[in-house]
């Protein structure tokens, strides 16, 4: 039944990347897109609650696109908040601009469960964007969903929520990216979208996320590379902690993750018209219970090979203390520092994922 239902992906996920190559601004040499996720500049947009009544300018999507190209990407994922009130004159001037200077825009519809959500996929289609992408949740198990009952009850939400986005985004040309994000593991999100059976359907394969599912994330890039319609590429320093990982996002090639290793057998499933996005979210924390009892209640069939192979990951390479830096002690900044951290730090991340593609032939 797998290799049935594998066959019939392949063909499926063949369209998708056609459709995704196809999008604006679309490859026209080997080189890989490489470019910014929204959350990049979450302080200079402003994109956090706390971060809009701070002190200063905050940028609009315009110069969001602006800063990514001009910090060296040419690929760059709109969250939806940032287009959701622009009108059809100011969508069509922001995919003339992207055009303009050459960058490929993706847009991230946040939670799935937005009754608003078609707006989003309706503007999507009208920048030339083919790609969506979406998320059921965050850190679900076992604070949210405590049971396997309530989440096997969650998972047949999801799917039947996905076959409602898939149903509207067919017609617009568009391929819903659904994130690993610290909801499923990448054996769960493989059966979640290979089970809707469509081109339109996709995941966004997110490398840092795949620890928090205990998850290998060199695995994980087999498990998910062939469905992976867009990416999102951070580092994670990850520390061992009492009751399991404390996560702090830094820099990539500064945390845990073998990013080298990841993208080498990413590589080897994804198409040409797949873009290499960058999350940084300076400092970002959050801790994974994994070794509480509680935490694996709501879990089925999670092997502890798994497990070990997971920590054989991040225990195989150093952090860079250097640049661990909290979120707590990012926020102290004064207003141009912040920004001006994003700046610096999402450009040196564009030079690094281009200096690990290169020789990979991406």
């Amino acid at each position: 039944m797998r290799s049935t239902r594998r066959a019939f992906l392949a063909g499926a996920m063949g369209a998708a990347a056609s459709m995704v190559g196809g999008a604006a601004g679309a490859d026209t040499s080997p080189k890989r897109r490489v470019g910014a996720v929204a959350y990049a500049f979450n302080y200079s947009l402003g994109l956090f609650d706390s971060y809009k009544t701070r002190v200063g300018e905050r940028w609009d999507v315009f110069r969001f696109v602006e800063e990514t190209r001009k910090a060296g990407g040419d690929v760059a994922q709109v969250f939806f908040s940032m287009i959701h009130g622009l009108d059809e004159g100011e969508i069509g001037r922001l995919r003339a601009r992207a055009e303009e200077l050459d960058v490929r825009l993706e847009v991230h519809g946040g939670l799935a469960g937005r009754r608003d959500f078609d707006h989003t996929l309706r503007q999507a289609a009208s920048l030339g964007a083919k790609v969506v992408g979406c998320s059921f949740g965050m850190l679900v198990r076992p604070d949210k969903i405590a049971t396997l009952d309530a989440w096997d009850e969650f998972t047949s939400w999801a799917r039947a929520r996905l076959r409602e986005l898939v149903e509207v985004a067919k017609p617009l040309g568009l391929v819903i990216g659904v994130e690993n994000h610290l909801d499923f593991g990448v054996e769960e999100l493989r059966d979640l979208v290979e089970g809707i059976g469509s081109p339109h359907a996709g995941v966004i394969f997110d490398v840092g996320n795949t620890v928090g599912t205990l998850d290998d994330p060199t695995k994980a890039a087999d498990i998910l590379g062939p469905l992976t319609v867009a990416t999102h590429y951070k580092d994670f320093a990850i520390e061992e902690t009492e009751r399991g990982f404390r996560f702090t996002m830094v820099p990539l090639g500064c945390g845990s993750l073998r990013l080298p290793e990841i993208t080498e057998r990413l590589l080897k499933h994804v198409g040409p018209g797949v873009s290499f996005s960058i999350e940084m979210m300076n400092g970002q924390q959050f801790e994974v219970p994994w070794l509480e009892d509680r935490f694996w209640v709501p879990y089925r069939n999670k092997p502890a090979r798994e497990i070990a192979a997971t920590l054989r990951h991040i225990r195989g390479k150093a952090i860079d203390r250097a640049e661990f830096k909290p979120q707590s002690e990012v926020d102290k900044l004064p207003h141009e520092a912040h920004v001006r951290l994003e700046q610096e730090r999402i450009a040196r991340c564009i030079a690094y994922l281009r200096q690990v593609l290169a020789p990979l032939g991406g």
